[in-house]
């Protein structure tokens, strides 16, 4: 998007959609706005959490019945700042992100929707529905699986209020100078800090599974306040809890990840902190089972008759991958994990549930002499260490309405158009070689990454860097 005259590139922001979106409804020229969750300061006057984005849809491209388009498609357009005092002025805001969703969002700014035939249920469904051209006796047993199990995809795109949105701002000449605020939150009293500290030094660098010996999550936040506080304040920002694992809860999983669908509820994995399971494990998605953020929690103790101090581990899950150790279906990590550690703090901080917050750095380097360290993950070492208030933040509204699937006779007449288009178009040799092709490059590509990120965290744990400040502490 070109800047306009007089205007000043600044850093991205992040915002929550207060207009829920869906391809079923959404017109061009409907109104949306959002609301930033990462104040931008002009200045020294702060533009601060709760400057409302207002903008409109311009393009929206709904499958329907699967005779046009194939995926679905949405760009949006926001233009106006308001800012709390009143004033609004025009900017250029493009889309650079959705957090957590299925969905790519491209350089000019647009969501692009997934494919519901490239998705392995789908393709288990075509070879359920030619195999019983060929045996029509199975026809009732293996239909019923198909349809208990192996649902096709909703291919279009639904994003409740809430939703997290990334943006690169243009901020006009009559804004100013705009920049990421400075921190500006109280700290702990004397005392409490003291104790804080004392439970930090303690705490193990990371966390481990009952039955591989490797580190598995980094410790990198800390609570202080009540798990009353502690389980409303997650609540409020949009987090939920982790199914028991359970056969049940492993073949919803499955369904998600055959389907591409979210799991609000997804098992995790049980890890040990000094040998204690978590009290709490808590998530956040939007609609796929691969991407998600994820934390466990466990008590490390009595701060006064009223608080308690919590250690906690918060990674982002970026892909589902297949392990063999652990058998079974698993999660790709964030390697840079103080991305989420920071986006843990902000959540909170957005509703106002933090009474207080600061970083305290290690005693000692991430990769010790003679410490484990987990390949890959890429740190500056510190605690965030997080006091939880008192807040009369409420849950997220629910999903509007407007979500609602379509009839039956619509979803079937479009898982037909859509399988039979998919079929004329990709079934053949130059197709499939082109796709080979493709993945063999993107494989390649990852390979290099993986390979880029490992020396990056190499290089970081053997520097010797000078000691980080300890922020608000």
């Amino acid at each position: 998007m070109p800047a306009a005259a007089g205007a000043r590139e600044s850093p991205g922001l992040r915002a929550r959609l207060l207009t829920p979106l869906s391809t079923y409804t959404a017109r061009r020229g409907w109104p949306v706005a959002a609301e930033v969750t990462t104040p931008l300061c002009e200045g020294t006057q702060e533009l601060p959490r709760g400057t409302v984005l207002e903008g409109s849809v311009m393009r929206v491209a709904r499958v329907g019945l699967g005779l046009i388009h194939e995926t679905a498609g949405l760009e949006l357009h926001f233009r106006l700042v308001r800012l709390s005092d009143g004033r609004v002025v025009s900017s250029e805001l493009r889309l650079s992100g959705v957090e957590n969703a299925r969905e790519r969002v491209d350089s000019r700014g647009k969501i692009h929707g997934e494919r519901s035939t490239a998705t392995w249920s789908n393709r288990a469904g075509e070879r359920i529905a030619f195999a019983v051209m060929k045996h029509p006796y199975a026809m009732i047993p293996l239909f019923a699986v198909e349809s208990g199990f192996l649902h096709f995809p909703d291919p279009e795109i639904e994003y409740p209020a809430g939703t997290g949105l990334d943006l690169e701002i243009v901020a006009p000449e009559g804004l100013g100078v705009v920049s990421p605020c400075p921190t500006a939150i109280p700290a702990l009293g004397e005392g409490d800090r003291q104790a804080v500290n004392r439970a930090v030094a303690e705490l193990p660098y990371w966390s481990y599974s009952r039955r591989q010996p490797q580190p598995m999550d980094l410790v990198n936040l800390v609570f202080v306040g009540s798990r009353s506080d502690l389980e409303h304040a997650f609540a409020a920002a949009g987090w939920t809890g982790s199914a028991p694992n359970s056969v049940r809860a492993g073949m919803n999983a499955v369904r998600a990840i055959a389907q591409d669908t979210g799991f609000a509820e997804a098992p995790m994995r049980t890890l040990l902190l000094d040998g204690a399971k978590p009290e709490l494990r808590l998530q956040k998605s939007l609609n796929t089972f691969e991407k998600r953020d994820h934390l466990r929690i466990w008590s490390r103790g009595i701060l006064d008759e009223r608080r308690q101090v919590w250690a906690s581990a918060a990674t982002r899950d970026v892909a589902a991958t297949f392990s063999v150790r652990p058998f079974g279906f698993t999660h790709q990590i964030e390697d840079e994990v103080d991305r989420e550690r920071d986006a843990v703090v902000a959540d909170l901080e957005a509703i106002g549930c933090v009474a207080a917050a600061g970083y305290v750095a290690r005693s000692q380097p991430i990769r010790a002499p003679g410490q484990p360290y987990r390949r890959g993950v890429i740190t500056d070492g510190r605690i965030a260490v997080v006091d939880i208030g008192a807040c009369d933040a409420g849950p997220p509204p629910a999903a509007d309405e407007a979500f609602r699937n379509p009839g039956w006779l619509v979803r079937s007449v479009r898982r037909i158009a859509l399988t039979g288009r998919n079929r004329l178009l990709r079934d053949n040799i130059v197709w499939r070689s082109a796709d080979g092709v493709r993945i063999g490059i993107r494989t390649l590509r990852t390979w290099k990454a993986a390979r880029r990120d490992e020396n990056r965290a190499r290089a970081l744990a053997g520097s010797a860097r000078p000691p980080i400040s300890s922020g608000a502490y």
